[in-house]
């Protein structure tokens, strides 16, 4: 009996081969017929250094230091008293060039701007305008921050004050292509959400959100990334960004990591539910932030704490690092090698795996390329991923392909398809500024390059 069962199995099994044998030779055949050819090219990563626009370094605006490592972002904070002076005149002429705006704009930087009204100092100031002083009420302090003036950020006066000076930076910033980021200042000592005890006082949720809802006004429909300090409920229902100027120390980093998660209260007033989980909040907003001051650079990038160092930025979905960054650590000295290697988990490389052009039986061309993203952090912005075609007569065209860069996560893969002409010769691939026209992003693929175009086929006709 159970010879007969083992005789039937291995029958069955035979027939199963052969069914799946004549089903292939049928398609290969069907295929033939149709005259359908491919050609497939694999690219290698490439994981040398990749200097690219938004992400990494940033160094201070007002700085005319030539830096050890490579930037392509520059930080600005303004003061309410310097940017208006006289009730209603805002000087930003004074400000765009005590911060470099010419030059950086001309070196393809990107901004990232903080607006503050309380930066403690060696001396006794005030970071509001004088004329502001005078209508609201205010503490001045002496705490081991430094000296300054704290406003009573509950004013009336002061919140229908500073509801005109951010739509005034609105209307000046919001359609600048060169200002990337805008952090959500305003409150606390250097515009971080949080004041000395014997300073001042935070405002509650409701006051807090009066103030962040006058940047979500002001910059309402602007090519700019709002970012809190915090998780805050409206930064989760906003979808805001978020920075962390602790980055690279651990247990500060381990706290914010786990606001982030699951929520929490916010300490600086008491409220229990203040903070909400945002867990998934990396994949549409940026991460940024500054490093740690309570520890050196080249701690973090130390033997020993390197691995935690790279997992905190890893597990944070950092797309960059400022004004505090690794900006002056030695350029090819002995830390550079780990700095590397930290550097390739900061914001996104992208890449073109596989390229697939087929021919069909009426040699009608396509071309299908596979895109991935070895990075952390997403390409945020609306730029165009493109195929620039040389023709047979020497011509260039440039076609956008069907994919949003925001969509490619980490780890994930898209495949764009697009159509190719009869007398297309040369097929190269890259990453458009629409406001340059330009290839701006350098791709972590090996293949042969030019201007940030890399070649994907060569046809010959």
């Amino acid at each position: 009996m159970r010879r007969k069962i083992w005789t039937l199995l291995l029958t069955l099994l035979c027939l199963a081969l052969a069914a799946l044998l004549i089903y292939q030779q049928h398609a290969m055949d069907l295929q033939a017929r149709r005259g359908v050819m491919s050609v497939v090219t694999s690219f290698a990563e490439d994981t040398g250094e990749l200097v690219n626009p938004y992400i990494g370094n940033a160094v201070w605006a007002d700085s005319d230091t030539t830096y050890e490592q490579p930037f392509t972002l520059v930080y600005a904070n303004v003061t309410w008293a310097e940017l208006e002076p006289q009730e209603g005149e805002y000087d930003f002429a004074a400000f765009e060039e005590r911060m470099n705006f010419e030059l950086w704009r001309s070196q393809g930087k990107h901004l990232i701007l903080r607006f503050v009204m309380d930066i403690p100092g060696d001396l006794p100031h005030a970071d509001i305008p004088a004329w502001l002083m005078e209508k609201t009420a205010g503490k001045a302090y002496d705490v081991e921050y430094g000296k300054g003036y704290c406003p009573d950020y509950t004013d009336e006066t002061l919140l229908a004050a500073h509801e005109r000076v951010i739509q005034a930076l609105g209307e000046r910033y919001r359609d600048d292509p060169f200002v990337a980021y805008i952090q959500l200042g305003s409150l606390g000592h250097w515009g971080e959400w949080h004041v000395h005890e014997d300073a001042g006082t935070m405002p509650l949720e409701e006051v807090r959100d009066r103030y962040a809802q006058h940047y979500l006004d002001a910059f309402a429909g602007g090519k700019q990334f709002l970012m809190m300090r915090r998780p805050f409920r409206f930064a989760a229902e906003h979808g805001l960004g978020l920075y962390n100027d602790t980055a690279g120390k651990e247990s500060s980093t381990q706290t914010w990591l786990d606001w982030i998660a699951q929520g929490g209260a916010y300490d600086a007033t008491g409220e229990e539910a203040a903070l909400s989980a945002m867990p998934d909040g990396w994949k549409i907003a940026p991460i940024g932030g500054e490093l740690a001051t309570s520890m050196t650079k080249e701690e973090m990038l130390s033997e020993e704490l390197l691995p935690t160092t790279i997992d905190l930025f890893k597990r944070s979905h950092t797309s960059w690092m400022g004004p505090g960054s690794f900006k002056r650590v030695e350029r090819d000295g002995p830390y550079q090698s780990a700095l590397d290697q930290l550097m390739r988990r900061i914001g996104y490389r992208l890449r073109v795996t596989e390229a697939k052009l087929s021919v069909d039986r009426d040699q009608r061309m396509s071309l299908e390329t596979s895109w991935t993203n070895d990075g952390v952090a997403p390409f945020y912005f609306d730029w165009d991923a493109c195929v620039r075609l040389t023709h047979a007569d020497g011509s260039v065209s440039t076609e956008k392909l069907d994919f949003a860069l925001m969509d490619l996560l980490p780890g994930t893969t898209l495949h764009a398809s697009v159509t190719l002409p009869e007398d297309a010769r040369m097929v190269e691939v890259g990453i458009v500024d629409p406001t340059t026209q330009a290839a701006e992003v350098q791709l972590a693929m090996q293949a042969a390059c030019q201007d940030n175009w890399y070649c994907v086929m060569e046809i010959q006709r």
